[in-house]
């Protein structure tokens, strides 16, 4: 037999996975904190390391913006690039590194145990 869904069981559904969708991106955020707070306070020379990696990255960006949109570059650097700093920008990178690792793991420990998903 086909079950049939009702308006109310498919808005619940729906809401539950907003729910699931604000939780993730906040176990994220947190994660990627934790990760960026434990690098600076015990790794100081590999922070030290990323945080100049990561002002190349900052000039790159800024080069590129420069090379393909030569008007809006003088608006970009008063406002997004002049508020980035490298520290930005590897907080950046490691928010995304982090949500990378994180999603795959929730994904298979939730295939584990047998939850939707």
């Amino acid at each position: 037999m086909a079950q049939e869904r009702t308006l109310t069981g498919t808005l619940f559904a729906g809401i539950l996975a907003l729910v699931g969708v604000v939780v993730m991106l906040v176990v994220e955020v947190i994660a990627a904190m934790l990760v960026y707070m434990g690098l600076s306070l015990y790794s100081q020379s590999f922070f030290g390391w990323l945080v100049s990696l990561s002002r190349d990255v900052l000039n790159l960006l800024t080069d590129l913006l420069v090379r393909f949109f030569p008007d809006q570059a003088n608006t970009a650097f008063a406002t997004l690039l002049g508020e980035l700093g490298p520290k930005s920008i590897l907080l950046l990178l490691i928010g995304l590194v982090v949500g990378a690792m994180l999603r795959p793991l929730i994904w298979g420990v939730r295939r584990i145990f047998g939850l939707a998903g």
